[in-house]
This record gives C-alpha cells, sequence and structure tokens, in this order.
C-alpha cells in the first residue's frame, strides 16, 4: 500500500476519534445542565454547543456557582479537542507530504547519478519477469509506469535494503517523463507495454530524445513490427511467436531446448554473453588454443562475431581480431574474471 493510501486511513482514523471524543464532551455537557441546572433538553444541548463553540452568548442569569466553574471547564474541554483534532491532521498531512516530497527527491538523486543504465517501460507480467533478470544481472536501471501501487508492489518483491531501484510515475509517451528517468544518460530502453501503438509512442519518443539509444520492444501483433522497425526498435520481441516456436520445439528437439534452459534458467548461473576485443586487450592476435580459455577461465567460446558476421564453432588455430565479439559460455563469475583478464 502506498503512502497515500496510509495518509487517508491515518486522517480517517483521527476524524473518528475526534467526533467521539466531541460527541462525548457534548453528552457530557447537556447532561450536566440538564441534570443539575435544570434545563429542558434543547436549552441544554444549545447552551452546551453555545460554551464549546466559544460563541459568547451570555451565561443564564439563573446559573449556579458550581454551573459556571462547569462552563470554564467544558471550555477548556471543548478547545482542547477541536485543538488536538485540527494539529493532529495538520500534521499528519505535513508530515505525509514532506515524506513523499523526500522521498521523490532521494529518487531523483539517484537517476541523477546513473549512467549507461536501461529503462524499462510497463509492470505487468513482461515488465515484472525484465526487472527480475535485471536484478539477478545486477544491472542498473529505472522503471516507468502510471500506477505507482503497482510499481511499489512489485518492487517490494525483488528490491532489497542495499540495492533499492529508482522509478517514475508517469505516461512513458511523454518526453518529460522520459528526461525524469534519465533517457539521455541511458544506453537501452525496454518497453513492454500491453498496446501496441502505446509501444510505438514510446520507440519514437525515445527514439528522438537519444538517437543513439537500444530499444527493445514487445509486440502484441505481428502485423505492429514494422511500425516498430520504423519508429526505432533495435530488437522486437514476440512473446506469442516465441511461446509457440518454442512449445514445438519440446516435441521436436527436446535435448536441446532442454540444455536451453539448464544454460537460461538452470540453478548455476550460466550466462551466453558476448566481450567485445578492444585495443588494449591482450586477446588481439592470439589463437582461441593459446588462451586455454576451457583451462583457465572455464568458458567456452561458442562463436565469433567478426564484421556482423557470425562465426561458429571457432577452432584452436582461429585467430582472434580487433574489434572481435566473442560470445561465450559459462558461469557468471567465470565470465567475470575472463573480462577482468580482457580488460573490459
Amino acid at each position: 500500500m502506498n503512502d497515500t493510501s496510509n495518509i487517508s486511513r491515518i486522517i480517517i482514523k483521527q476524524v473518528i476519534i475526534l467526533s467521539i471524543l466531541m460527541i462525548a464532551t457534548i453528552l457530557i455537557g447537556i447532561f450536566y445542565f440538564s441534570l443539575f441546572e435544570g434545563m429542558p433538553l434543547i436549552d441544554a444541548f444549545f447552551f452546551t454547543i453555545i460554551t464549546i463553540s466559544t460563541v459568547g452568548y451570555g451565561l443564564p442569569s439563573n446559573i449556579t456557582l458550581t454551573g459556571k466553574i462547569f462552563t470554564i471547564v467544558l471550555i477548556i474541554i471543548g478547545i482542547s479537542v477541536v485543538l488536538y483534532g485540527v494539529t493532529t491532521i495538520t500534521a499528519v498531512v505535513v508530515e505525509g507530504k514532506l515524506r513523499d516530497i523526500l522521498k521523490r527527491r532521494k529518487i531523483e538523486k539517484m537517476i541523477d547519478k546513473l549512467k549507461n543504465h536501461i529503462i524499462v517501460v510497463g509492470l505487468g507480467k513482461t515488465g515484472e519477469y525484465v526487472i527480475k533478470e535485471l536484478i539477478k544481472e545486477n544491472a542498473d536501471f529505472v522503471v516507468i509506469d502510471n500506477d505507482e501501487e503497482k510499481i511499489e508492489k512489485v518492487l517490494s518483491l525483488y528490491q532489497n535494503k542495499k540495492k533499492q531501484i529508482p522509478y517514475v510515475i508517469g505516461d512513458a509517451s511523454d518526453e518529460e517523463t522520459l528526461i525524469n528517468a534519465g533517457i539521455k544518460q541511458a544506453k537501452a530502453l525496454i518497453t513492454t507495454l500491453p498496446e501496441d501503438s502505446l509501444n510505438v509512442f514510446v520507440v519514437l519518443s525515445a527514439k528522438t530524445l537519444n538517437p543513439s539509444l537500444t530499444i527493445i520492444s514487445k509486440v502484441n501483433d505481428v502485423s505492429s513490427i514494422p511500425k516498430l522497425k520504423y519508429a526505432g526498435a533495435s530488437s522486437i520481441v514476440a512473446a506469442d511467436e516465441i511461446a509457440g516456436t518454442r512449445m514445438a520445439r519440446l516435441t521436436t528437439r527436446p535435448h536441446a531446448i532442454n540444455f536451453l534452459d539448464i544454460v537460461a534458467f538452470g540453478k548455476q548461473s550460466y550466462r551466453i554473453e558476448e566481450i567485445q576485443v578492444n585495443k588494449e586487450s591482450p586477446l588481439t592476435n592470439k589463437t582461441i588454443a593459446e588462451l586455454n580459455l576451457a583451462k583457465n577461465f572455464k568458458i567456452m567460446v561458442l562463436g565469433i562475431n567478426r564484421n556482423n558476421e557470425m562465426l561458429f564453432a571457432p577452432t584452436g588455430e582461429t585467430l582472434i581480431n580487433l574489434g572481435d565479439k566473442l560470445i561465450v559460455l559459462g558461469l557468471q563469475e567465470d565470465i567475470e574474471k575472463f573480462r577482468e583478464f580482457a580488460k573490459l
């Protein structure tokens, strides 16, 4: 439950308490003036109300000394109850708004510090799986959704005290919302909205603000793929197509699919990652056999992306060139050790 809901609950509770105190004060006044001062009930009620409200119509001529003292006490009680209610409710509102402002500023500062982060648009089921994987990969990202309650509910399942996840509430097709999410410093955007038209608008807005941005978009109807490509999406994922292909291959090539499942979803964090060879890298002009990656790093080179052409299953004699992108398979920690060695 979000802060606004909590504040509303507290205010309602305080209003109920205030009402009970006021009713109790009025009943006490009616009881005293009717029983001890001999006033009719309607007069006792009227006099109690003007006494508590401090209107000041004056005292009845026949009121006793005890009645005067009681009236003074009743005025003090009435004023105290009203002040208690007003100050308590005001404090709750101010404190809640202040807490909300401080929370918002904290999130804004977190986003301002991010560079080369990922922006995830939409927290439906697909978006939830996306952030789950990004957290697993220890990636920096910002979430955008127009439902704060949904954001907090989903993030509470995955984030922890050590890593808070910044988010922006708003419409991702609005440029201001994207700017607030740090679109100009981001390296990628993933949009998972349920309607293809909304994804198209988000892609257009994002590409306008950051032309070099890598954009991955979900698509529900394959007929929308050309529109998303034209808008600037780098890659498009058709969930139904992937699910159908996977189910078919589970019947025709179950062992191959099971192997990929072990890599992607197994207990051990196996990964297939792309590692680019730069100028400073000691990998340049070395053969795969010379590096002895299987023994030294416990990783396997599945292929090499060279000038946008894929060389599958390179042999030990294959020479690694500057600019090559190695497609490697291994445990996450082993790949990280290899990255350090390769100075990436």
